[in-house]
């Protein structure tokens, strides 16, 4: 038989247990789309975006009074097909790519934001330090018969510098994979 203080113990540590996503889901942002801004024209982008520049969008990756210290670049697709006709190729664009204040690239999503028709990528960031989150949670929403699917996360190495997959340190990318660096 168990004790009172040891049953009491045991169900804190289980109510606290419980609690702690709850606590550590707060500290996450979800990037909205319609808060992005189009590109200014001195914005400068990478190569391959520079076809798309009319629908190219900046989003900031900040908490509510925050200067932003890691900004997403990304292209509408939706704005650039909203003015070609309704059989217009797809184009292959350019993956999004994160920036740090000075300009620097600092990483890429492995899939377009905001959407990818018919999927739609959501980005949560969190676990801030100085401004800048140390992880982007990445969840595709898709009509499909598979449903929603997670990405892995990209954590921030301070080392590198950069955002990264947790196992992209020591493995190798399958030809499947997005092997885009930053520019």
């Amino acid at each position: 038989m168990t004790s009172a203080p040891a049953l009491r113990a045991f169900l804190l540590a289980s109510l606290l247990a419980c609690a702690w996503p709850t606590q550590a889901a707060g500290d996450f942002i979800t990037v909205a789309a319609a808060q992005c801004r189009a590109a200014a024209t001195d914005t400068p982008l990478p190569a391959d975006m520079e076809p798309y520049r009319a629908a190219t969008k900046v989003c900031s990756l900040s908490r509510p009074s925050q200067q932003p210290q890691i900004r997403l670049i990304t292209v509408f697709t939706d704005d650039h097909y909203k003015n070609l006709p309704a059989n217009a190729p797809w184009e292959n664009f350019p993956l999004p790519v994160l920036v740090d204040a000075a300009g620097r690239c600092v990483g890429r999503l492995p899939h377009l934001f905001p959407v990818d028709p018919p999927q739609e990528l959501v980005v949560s960031a969190g676990r801030w330090r100085r401004g800048v989150p140390h992880e982007l949670r990445l969840k595709v929403l898709s009509p499909a018969v598979g449903g929603n699917y997670r990405l892995p996360s990209l954590r921030w190495n301070a080392k590198a510098q950069a955002y990264q997959t947790p196992s992209s340190p020591t493995s190798n990318p399958t030809p499947t994979e997005d092997k885009t660096p930053c520019p």
